[in-house]
C-alpha cells in the first residue's frame, strides 16, 4: 500500500498470546529519466539557429555590398558634321568618374580605340579627348552602360543638347544655368570676385560669355559649375 508517497506493507503476528500489527514503509524512489535525448535535442537546434543567423547576417551585409564587372568599350571618334578640322587620328580618350581618371586610350588612324574600367558608384562616366591643335575637351557623358562591352560613338566636338528654351545644356549636369558661350579675343578678360569671407578670385565670366584666349579651340560653350569645355 502506499501512504503519503510512501511505499509499504503490513503483517500481522501472535507474540505470546499478544496480537501484533507490523507497519513497514520505505521511500520508492522513482528511476531518474534519460536526460541524453534531451540533451542531444537542444545541440542541434542550437547549431540550427547558429548556422541560421550566420547565414542571415551574411546574406545583409553582401545584400549592401557593391559589385561591378569590367566595361569594355569599344569607341569611334568622328568629327562633327559641322567642324570637320579636327584630327581623329592618334587622339588621347579618357574617362573620368568623380574627377579621377578611370582609364585612357589612344584612337587609331581611323579614330577607333577601345578603353577598359570597372565602375565604382560614380555618379557618372565623363569622356575626354586631347590632342594635337585639340584643347581638353568634353566629348559626351552618360550615367550607365546598357551592356558590358558597348560600342559608341563620339563627336568632335560634342554634339550640342538644349532645353524646352533653347538654351544649351552642360552633357554633365544636365542644366543650363551656369553654361556660358566662349568668346575667344587677345585680351580677355578677368572678373575679380570678393567671397562673403573677404577671399578675392578671379572668374573668366565677363558679361555672360567665358573669355578666352586668342587661340580659336573647338571647344564652343563652357560649364561653370562642372568647370569643363564642350
Amino acid at each position: 500500500m502506499a501512504i503519503g508517497g510512501l511505499n509499504g506493507f503490513a503483517s500481522t503476528e501472535v507474540q505470546n498470546s499478544t496480537f501484533v500489527l507490523q507497519l513497514k514503509f520505505s521511500a520508492k524512489i522513482p528511476p531518474i529519466a534519460n536526460t541524453r535525448p534531451v540533451v542531444r535535442h537542444f545541440k542541434q537546434t542550437l547549431r540550427l539557429t547558429i548556422y541560421i543567423l550566420t547565414i542571415f547576417a551574411a546574406t545583409l551585409l553582401l545584400g549592401f555590398r557593391h559589385f561591378s564587372l569590367p566595361v569594355t568599350i569599344t569607341g569611334h571618334l568622328k568629327n562633327s558634321p559641322r567642324d570637320t578640322s579636327a584630327y581623329t587620328e592618334m587622339v588621347l580618350v579618357f574617362v573620368k568618374g568623380d574627377h579621377k581618371i578611370l582609364a585612357k586610350s589612344y584612337t587609331d588612324n581611323k579614330g577607333n580605340f577601345e578603353i577598359s574600367f570597372t565602375p565604382n558608384k560614380e555618379k557618372s562616366f565623363d569622356f575626354y579627348c586631347t590632342g594635337l591643335g585639340i584643347d581638353t575637351l568634353l566629348i559626351g557623358s552618360v550615367r550607365t552602360f546598357e551592356s558590358d562591352t558597348p560600342e559608341m560613338t563620339f563627336y568632335i566636338p560634342g554634339q550640342l543638347k538644349r532645353n524646352a528654351f533653347g538654351k544649351v545644356i552642360c552633357p554633365i549636369c544636365k542644366r543650363a544655368d551656369k553654361v556660358y558661350k566662349i568668346r575667344h579675343s587677345d585680351a580677355p578678360v578677368s572678373t575679380m570676385v570678393i567671397s562673403k569671407s573677404g577671399d578675392t578670385t578671379y572668374s573668366p565670366i565677363y558679361k555672360g560669355k567665358f573669355q578666352a584666349g586668342c587661340l580659336v579651340g573647338l571647344a564652343r560653350y563652357y560649364c561653370d559649375r562642372d568647370k569643363v569645355k564642350f
